[in-house]
């Protein structure tokens, strides 16, 4: 079994994908593979996500162990919407 990996809009962009699977281990080591397969623009957008662990919000640096069967999510900031202009 492995960690289970969902990238969202900018991530899922430069992965080239919406998910990846990775071995289990602490988290720091996890998003490093993760930056090492998909690299720099990957890196780069990382440092502003939100990491979600099984659902609950974990500081990316911290060495929390990530088990198997867990799932990540990682979540670039998001803007946008309908802009709302004369007549709407």
């Amino acid at each position: 079994m492995a960690v289970v990996v969902r990238l969202f809009a900018a991530l899922r962009e430069a992965a080239g994908g919406d998910t990846a699977e990775v071995a289990a281990g602490p988290l720091p080591e996890i998003l490093a593979t993760l930056c090492e397969r998909h690299g720099a623009t990957f890196r780069a957008r990382l440092g502003y996500a939100t990491v979600l662990l099984d659902g609950s919000a974990v500081d990316r640096d911290s060495d929390v162990a990530v088990p198997d069967g867990a799932e990540l999510a990682l979540l670039p900031p998001v803007s946008g919407g309908a802009r709302r202009g004369p007549g709407r």
